[in-house]
């Protein structure tokens, strides 16, 4: 495996050239100027748009953005303390060959102010607001005029005309609403459009090679270049660079070394502690070596082996058990059995530093399977085995946190199931390597019940995909990341056209073909019988740009993927390889041509895109019952969207929704009464209407305690919860009732009771 060179994505920068520092005191205009000072922050994509507390505007909308000129009015905003605070633009000017400056001028009189001004920073990308990143400046206690700079990179911003701003007041950062918010555009003047600006296009032109040969490339035709820069960036997460490996071996050459189940042999019944050798294979070099692991867990379907202390037993424990409980099952009811080639009904997972070149940064292998394990050939450990990798999957320090490893066990136990149905079950050679995979990683969403949103990013950043990286050519030695997440959006695309839910996978796997062919049976059967599998890939590349709710172009309505960027691409004519395509961007439907010279098997399709300015409705989440001894919130919303919670605006809890659209979010205990507010969000910054649950108390007061009682008495007194209502029975008949005092004491009148009789006490909440 080469190490892969990773191009870091150009990071939005905002220069503060208005800082301020916390808790500045109100002082002369002289003086408040002299404490400015500068600083620099950078784009955090991690976070997401803030909400709006009320108002008519939607910042998903461009539309709703007003055009403000130099030296304009921008807006005034309200915050909690009553105190306004009034925006105005100044320029835009360049700041350095690759960056411009953004002035603007906040006035505010009053010393009493929420302390933070936020900007969200968004371009118009196809008719909605692409969020790119945010900056804030203190402003605690500040009064006078102050001028905010924001230094920006030219490149974001080179295909939009308009610079869209929303600018907030904050009273902390945990909050979740803008105390008030404004929104505006202003003209960018290092805009390179001229007339075509990918933001508003509306006509796209689909150019795709639809030869099931992926190694075969044809010549796109002559057309007319476009000179707009594609920013070549990769801002991605450490798991975005996950790779796996699947070792070649030539199955149908070593057909009769297969080790077969009724082959009779004695073997080692290895238990907790026992220590053996196992070949594994440098990726960087491809040579052999052995090393020594100790088995530190064995369970009902995996024994987990450890080389090196890289993991403590209890950590092994954790992988294990999370095989046998959740992983095992999941694939196997989808995908199919495994093979038992060394009749012991367990696979080994051997959890090792994989040697494949990672330096530090850039692509790595989270774990890999080998065929050659399950014959009778040189370096074969003969027996079920995938592969772990402790560096850096599990952490890059000595602490592990082998969680990182659980969708990778998916993901190669589909590789081990796979190739037992097709090459062991069915007698074929195992499955073409881009439908493999494609398979693993539905895997890994069927047991994690969230999208593969690290495959979805890679996607939405990577220069060789825009450039017409092919579906079907696994590029080994160039940008296979690219083929992951081709492969992964295929297989969801499938399984969504198809309408049959994951069942569609165990049935592609069941066709007798190991190709395109199994593919194109399940496309005839469910989708059109007079559908090539050529077509439909160019169907696939047109939904990965229009993403429509129906029809063949878009994932029918799944939410997952509405984070798909277009991806135009602004070069001269290429040629691609057979499941490649690009996308242009046009002005008009009077610039889509077909050039005569194009090759046999490239189409060209027109994209024309619907109502560009709508903005995806969420449904309002439906929340079961929480009561006070609860700590999860659990009810359905729309299939992969971010569920969150919030108390009094502060976040207690978020989690996913699984494909079904059922949700569990974990939340501290809450007292009886608390208000919860759950709304969902999805990968776009859509959010939903937000349901309000009250948390009920489901707590029984405590056994009340009596006071003695004689005879003589004529009131029973003792302590129970506060406010209870207490009663007193004599067998079925009510003696009294109280409530008790905010102190818990209460004091019942009753008639005299002769001695010997019982008398039964207990209280009531006002929950009942």
């Amino acid at each position: 495996m080469k190490k892969m060179k990773i191009v870091l994505y150009v990071l939005l920068a905002f220069s503060l050239i208005a800082g301020l520092p916390t808790g500045a005191q109100a002082s002369s205009k002289a003086d408040q100027q002299n404490k400015v000072g500068s600083a620099d922050v950078g784009l955090n994509q991690n976070t997401k748009p803030h909400l709006d507390k009320k108002g008519q505007q939607n910042y998903k909308n461009p539309d709703d953005y007003p055009l403000v000129g130099e030296g304009e009015y921008a807006g005034a905003l309200k915050d909690t303390y009553g105190s306004y605070h009034y925006l105005t633009y100044l320029s835009t000017a360049e700041y350095s060959d690759t960056k411009m400056q953004l002035l603007i001028r906040h006035a505010c009189n009053s010393s009493s102010t929420d302390p933070y001004l936020y900007a969200e920073f968004y371009t118009n990308r196809n008719g909605v607001m692409d969020y790119l990143g945010s900056a804030y400046h203190n402003i605690g206690g500040f009064t006078g005029n102050v001028n905010l700079g924001y230094t920006i990179d030219k490149s974001l911003y080179e295909n939009d005309p308009y610079i869209y701003i929303r600018i907030g007041t904050l009273r902390s950062f945990s909050d979740q609403y803008f105390s008030g918010v404004t929104y505006f555009k202003v003209a960018n003047p290092f805009y390179k459009g001229s007339g075509s600006n990918a933001g508003d296009t509306k006509y796209y032109e689909l150019i795709s090679n639809e030869s099931t040969d992926g190694s075969v490339s044809e010549y796109t035709g002559s057309f007319r270049i476009n000179n707009d820069a594609y920013a070549d960036s990769k801002n991605l997460s450490p798991s975005a660079y996950r790779m796996d490996y699947v070792a070649p071996f030539d199955t149908e050459k070593n057909q009769n070394k297969a080790l077969k189940k009724e082959t009779k042999s004695i073997k080692k019944d290895y238990v907790k502690g026992d220590s053996k050798s196992f070949y594994v294979q440098n990726l960087e070099t491809n040579e052999f070596s052995s090393i020594s692991a100790t088995l530190l867990y064995s369970g009902a379907h995996a024994n987990v082996w450890v080389n090196n202390n890289d993991i403590t037993e209890d950590e092994a424990a954790l992988l294990g058990k999370e095989f046998d409980n959740k992983i095992y099952r999941s694939d196997v009811d989808n995908f199919g059995m495994p093979s038992d080639v060394d009749q012991n009904g367990k696979v080994n997972i051997l959890c090792y530093n994989i040697q494949d070149g990672f330096s530090g940064s850039g692509g790595y292998v989270a774990g890999y399977f080998s065929p050659r394990d399950l014959y009778h050939y040189s370096y074969s450990n003969e027996s079920e085995i995938f592969y772990i990798d402790t560096y850096p999957l599990m952490g890059m320090s000595a602490t592990k946190d082998v969680s990182q490893a659980y969708s990778t066990l998916a993901h190669e136990f589909q590789h081990m199931i796979n190739f037992n149905q097709k090459v062991f079950v069915q007698g074929l050679t195992d499955t073409d390597t881009w439908m493999d995979e494609g398979l693993s990683m539905a895997a890994e969403q069927i047991y994690t019940g969230a999208p593969l949103n690290d495959r979805i990013d890679y996607y939405n950043e990577d220069a060789d995909i825009t450039k017409g990286h092919s579906l079907l050519y696994w590029d080994y030695a160039g940008d296979t990341l690219a083929n992951y997440s081709l492969s992964y959006l295929f297989m969801e695309y499938l399984k969504a056209q198809c309408g049959q839910g994951n069942t569609i996978y165990k049935e592609l796997i069941s066709d007798p073909h190991t190709d395109y062919q199994a593919v194109q049976n399940i496309i005839h059967k469910y989708i059109d019988p007079n559908l090539s599998f050529g077509q439909f890939m160019t169907d696939f590349r047109a939904a990965l740009v229009l993403k429509e709710d129906t029809g063949l172009y878009g994932f029918k309505g799944d939410t997952a993927f509405d984070g798909l960027k277009v991806k135009t691409y602004s070069g001269s004519s290429i040629h691609i390889k057979g499941g490649g395509a690009i996308v242009k961007a046009l002005s008009s439907k009077d610039d889509f041509q077909v050039p005569s010279d194009k090759g046999d098997d490239v189409t060209y399709t027109l994209l024309e895109k619907g109502d560009a300015g709508a903005v995806t409705s969420l449904s309002k989440p439906s929340v079961q019952t929480v009561g006070d001894n609860d700590t999860v919130v659990t009810g359905t919303a729309d299939p992969n969207v971010t569920v969150k919670v919030a108390v009094s605006g502060k976040e207690i809890g978020s989690n996913s929704t699984d494909s079904n659209g059922s949700f569990s979010v974990s939340i501290p205990k809450q007292k009886a009464g608390t208000e919860l507010h759950v709304h969902t969000e999805d990968s776009k910054g859509n959010q939903s209407e937000e349901t309000v649950v009250t948390v009920q108390d489901k707590t029984a007061p405590a056994v009340p305690t009596v006071g003695e009682v004689s005879d003589t008495s004529t009131a029973v007194t003792g302590t129970t919860e506060a406010g209870a209502k207490v009663t007193v029975k004599s067998g079925s008949n009510i003696l009294g009732t109280a409530t008790a005092d905010h102190t818990g004491a209460f004091k019942v009148t009753i008639a005299k009771q002769k001695a010997g009789t019982k008398l039964v006490v207990y209280a009531e909440d006002a929950a009942g």
